[in-house]
């Protein structure tokens, strides 16, 4: 598994997710502003409001993935790994792991990768093991096998 691939794959995954959050709610605020000119009394106010939320929720959509962009951009994924930690690859007994931002499973070179924070259930199990610790972690054993 080629982490340069892992790492160039998260980028566009966040990218994507920007421009169609993005998208999205430029839409929701172009659909609010039409209301103002197609409606009129009460189903105007509440064309316009429901316009306005899906706006505003596409707006903290936004807002998230930029954070996740920040915080990822930080990450030193080049150093040298002897646990499990934010910026290292892991192979482990159910599959490739990094730590990073959440994100979830992204097919990469055709193989699942599951990029996941440290802060989540999974990544707070797995914090600073090593080569050959096995964890449990919802009723299953889990074995690092590498640590990249």
């Amino acid at each position: 598994m080629n982490k340069k691939n892992i790492i160039e794959a998260i980028r566009s995954n966040i990218e994507n997710r920007y421009q169609i959050a993005q998208n999205a709610m430029l839409d929701a605020q172009k659909s609010a502003n039409e209301e103002t000119k197609s409606s009129a009394g009460d189903k105007y106010e509440t064309g316009r409001a429901m316009a306005q939320n899906e706006r505003d929720k596409y707006a903290q959509q936004l807002e998230k993935i930029k954070v996740d962009k920040q915080v990822f951009e930080l990450i030193n994924f080049k150093q040298t790994f002897n646990t499990i930690q934010k910026g290292a690859l892991s192979k482990t007994s159910m599959g490739w792991i990094l730590i990073a931002i959440g994100i979830g499973v992204l097919k990469i070179d055709n193989q699942d990768v599951i990029i996941i924070s440290q802060e989540s259930p999974l990544g707070k199990a797995l914090l600073f093991s090593e080569k050959g610790n096995k964890i449990e972690f919802l009723g299953k054993n889990i074995e690092v096998i590498e640590i990249y």
